[in-house]
């Protein structure tokens, strides 16, 4: 029977090992939950509450569409980019002083109280004064007297002060008069009209005298997104109210009632939106636009800027209309043709998607030996010469040489196999014109024409220095030597140090036995001039360069550079030759020293001092242990 104490420590294993188990199977799910609720709270900051009785977002629709519709609509549409509402940032991102001060003054204008006029005699008389008319409508002109001017247009207040003035100025009487009147206006009264409705800011406002609709909206805040732009009112006293449309405005510039200029005491009155349909997918502006009841749909998607050109012509409308649902569902989807939207009402449409074209790419691939090789668009009934025209043409007197004419290779998919079938097809023949090699292609055929082995680039070497014509040179045939070369390029000159030739293979140093050596394409052969000198480099006093004499031997050289130093490594000393060849010298021989070489005296080798009392250490340390070991064994044996 277990004792109490191995129980509890069983069931404390157990424990931990469950606690692993379920952190390590459910963590993931956990973080998933987390993830998600982080997504849908974004959503619903971004897009506004979801009580909204006619809000429908994307995942609504998504989920009764066919599955390869989704996909082409999610591509399509970033739903982290909230749908804007059309038109009503044109009347909250502009600056009303600008329009106060820059309004033209229309002919109908009619003068009232808090108008600034100037008047300018010039010619005999010169004179400039202005008048601010009073609230009685009066103002009072020295010499002239009290004047009314209030409802007078500019034109007419002009010819009146003309007569007043001419009873004290003579010289503006008679036909040919010598002092002139001009009449201008300075600091303008404001005129008051009630915003209401829909605004950002509704109650009364004084506004710019030559204020339209459109100016004045912006004067004061614009137009709340409940409000509509397709219905606006102007509503003034005695007369039945205008109706403004703002879309065609908008989208057109054109609207005869938009430039109906406000008058004091009108009301601007912005009903209720009533429409809201979001037009969403592959349509060159996306966003919320507003319907009226002459709309039909061709018009929403033309207020949408028009379909973009990897548009499907086939769209989704969505409707909100109980008469038209069987099933209980306020929602009914239905698909139309774009052709056709002209004819049917945007009654009831609150959602319209624009699907791309499915990416299904239809092309032909041609590579190898052909003058310019790639992908190519595919056409029903294309073939092999077809292809080869696209690409450049084969069969050019020159080129043709360079391809392998008895065969190239067409392949194809084949959806019955894991292997692609191959087609041979002979290029000679099709040249001379048999057009049974002149298959047909399929979509995504692929076409490969290899190249004549015996037609490629000629292979060059480079040789420089002391030869008698140095350059690039083409070899000329197959294991050309190194010595042929040297004869071509005309031999060497009077310095060439013969001894010393490089020979250069992917920017390394070949060592040269003999000069039968067999030369490749790139290969690059240096003849240097006589150097003289000897270099003696590494653990001497005095490295460098130390004249070269022929029966000097290598302790000689490294006398003249100073001798060895106390860490010199005096019986492995490494020689390079010029020509790239490396010899040892050991405490047994000792290599010639050639003009031009390398001398490197190495450092001697560090060794570590042996501690024999570390040893016996060691050694104590591990006969314990296996003593200690064997005592183990037997005692368990036993």
């Amino acid at each position: 029977m277990d004792h109490p104490n191995s129980i509890m420590k069983k069931l404390t294993y157990l424990i931990i090992i469950q606690g692993f188990l379920f952190n390590f199977i459910f963590s993931q799910s956990i973080s998933d939950i987390n993830r998600l609720k982080k997504e849908y709270k974004d959503i619903i900051n971004q897009r506004g509450s979801l009580n909204e009785e006619e809000d429908l977002d994307l995942d609504q629709v998504d989920g009764d569409l066919p599955e390869d519709e989704q996909i082409y609509l999610d591509k399509d549409v970033d739903e982290d980019v909230r749908l804007k509402f059309f038109g009503y940032d044109f009347f909250t991102a502009k600056d009303s002083i600008l329009i106060w001060n820059n309004l033209p003054i229309p002919p109908s204008y009619l003068l009232g109280p808090g108008d600034e006029i100037i008047i300018s005699l010039w010619g005999e008389t010169q004179l400039r004064e202005s008048y601010t008319i009073g609230r009685d409508g009066l103002v009072y002109i020295e010499r002239v007297g009290q004047l009314s001017l209030t409802g007078k247009t500019i034109e007419e207040a002009e010819k009146y002060l003309v007569k007043q003035y001419q009873k004290v100025y003579e010289t503006l009487k008679g036909a040919r008069p010598s002092t002139f009147m001009d009449i201008s206006l300075g600091q303008l009264k404001s005129i008051n009209v009630t915003f209401i409705g829909e605004v950002n800011s509704p109650g009364v406002y004084p506004v710019h005298p030559f204020s339209t609709a459109l100016t004045g909206l912006i004067q004061v805040g614009g137009i709340d997104t409940t409000g509509s732009l397709r219905s606006i009112q102007i509503i003034r006293s005695g007369e039945d109210a205008h109706i403004v449309d703002f879309y065609k405005f908008l989208l057109s510039g054109k609207s005869a009632n938009s430039k109906i200029r406000l008058q004091d005491n009108d009301v601007v009155f912005i009903p209720p939106r009533l429409s809201r349909v979001e037009i969403v997918g592959a349509i060159k502006r996306p966003g919320i636009y507003e319907a009226n009841e002459n709309d039909n749909i061709s018009d929403l998607v033309n207020y949408a800027a028009g379909l973009r050109s990897n548009a499907n012509n086939e769209i989704l409308v969505s409707y909100k209309n109980n008469n038209l649902v069987k099933d209980g569902n306020d929602i009914q989807f239905k698909y139309v043709s774009y052709n056709d939207t002209n004819e049917l009402p945007s009654t009831n449409v609150n959602k319209i998607m624009v699907f791309i074209l499915p990416n299904f790419i239809k092309n032909v691939h041609i590579f190898g030996q052909v003058k310019n090789p790639g992908v190519y668009g595919f056409e029903e009934g294309m073939n092999i010469l077809d292809l080869m025209k696209l690409s450049g043409g084969l069969f050019h007197k020159t080129f043709y040489k360079t391809i392998y004419a008895p065969r190239a290779d067409v392949i194809r998919r084949d959806f019955k196999s894991n292997y692609p079938k191959v087609i041979p097809i002979n290029l000679e023949e099709l040249k001379q014109g048999n057009q049974t090699q002149n298959i047909e292609l399929h979509n995504w055929d692929i076409v490969f024409v290899r190249k004549n082995k015996n037609f490629t680039l000629p292979k060059q070497v480079e040789i420089t220095g002391e030869v008698s014509v140095p350059g690039f040179y083409t070899l000329s045939k197959p294991r050309e030597s190194l010595q042929n070369l040297l004869d071509r390029s005309g031999g060497y000159t009077d310095r060439a140090f013969k001894d010393g030739i490089q020979l250069f293979r992917d920017t390394i140093q070949v060592a040269l036995d003999n000069f039968n050596f067999s030369l490749i394409d790139g290969d690059s052969i240096h003849v240097p001039g006589y150097p003289g000198v000897v270099e003696v480099i590494g653990e001497v006093y005095n490295p460098g360069y130390v004249q070269y004499r022929k029966r000097r031997g290598l302790k000689s050289y490294v006398e003249a550079a100073g001798g060895f130093t106390l860490d010199a490594r005096k019986k492995y000393i490494t020689i390079i030759h010029p020509n790239g060849d490396v010899k040892v010298k050991n405490s047994i021989w000792s290599p010639r020293i050639k003009e031009g070489s390398l001398i490197i005296i190495h450092k001697e080798r560090e060794s570590i001092p042996f501690d024999v009392t570390a040893f016996f250490k060691d050694a104590a340390s591990i006969a314990a242990s296996l003593t200690t070991i064997i005592y183990i064994i037997n005692r368990q044996s036993n």
